[in-house]
């Protein structure tokens, strides 16, 4: 018997439909979104990393400098005069220097301040009239003015000199002085009214204006 042979037709691939296309196209995109969702977190993740780093770093150079702060560079100018702390009205002693000169209607006094404790700078002071026998002030404590930006220093045993302007009272009307008698002038540093002490001196000081005024003090009796 002779064998008979059948041809057989190749299988032929089913030609893509546009459904396959499209899920194809679907599933790229769910795969890029993927992706991107993946690479955005990594940037996250690092910017958080970043900012731990730089916060511990801040941290430890707080730490380090406050354990060892860094030298300050030396230079050839001499020391600032803020450096030396404020002469306390306990280690000063007010006594009155030279004769009394007048001036335009103000008599002008110089109040020597001597220094019995450590080196300081002399701040600013101001006067008021002081009756020792009542015990009582007469009038508000005096204005000051900066007649020097130069910051005065005293060692142990050296004096400054202030001077005190006192105005005649005759000067303004009777109701904006209201003129008191006093035989003393007391004496405070500016900021606290922490006094130092006081002088003798008879004279007349307005109460309801401010008649007398201080300056600047100057290492030298003259206010140069």
């Amino acid at each position: 018997m002779s064998q008979v042979l059948t041809a057989v037709a190749p299988e032929i691939a089913p030609e893509p439909t546009a459904s396959s296309f499209e899920h194809r196209e679907a599933e790229q995109l769910l795969i890029e979104e993927a992706r991107r969702r993946q690479r955005r977190r990594q940037r996250a993740i690092a910017a958080v990393v970043s900012s731990i780093i730089a916060a511990a770093g801040v941290a430890w150079a707080v730490a380090d400098g406050a354990t060892s702060p860094r030298p300050r560079p030396i230079t050839g100018q001499p020391v600032s005069l803020t450096a030396f702390p404020i002469c306390l009205a306990s280690h000063l002693h007010v006594s009155l220097s030279g004769q009394a000169q007048g001036a335009a209607g103000t008599i002008y006094y110089t109040l020597k301040l001597l220094n019995n404790g450590p080196e300081c700078t002399v701040a600013p002071v101001v006067a008021r009239g002081f009756n020792t026998t009542s015990s009582s002030y007469a009038g508000p404590w005096s204005r000051y003015y900066v007649a020097s930006k130069t910051k005065t220093v005293l060692t142990t045993g050296r004096a400054a000199y202030v001077p005190l302007g006192i105005g005649e009272t005759a000067n303004w009307p009777t109701s904006l002085c209201r003129a008191a008698s006093v035989n003393a002038i007391r004496v405070a540093l500016a900021g606290n009214h922490s006094l130092i002490g006081a002088v003798v001196l008879r004279t007349t000081v307005c109460t309801v204006t401010k008649s007398m005024h201080t300056q600047s003090a100057s290492l030298s009796p003259s206010g140069v």
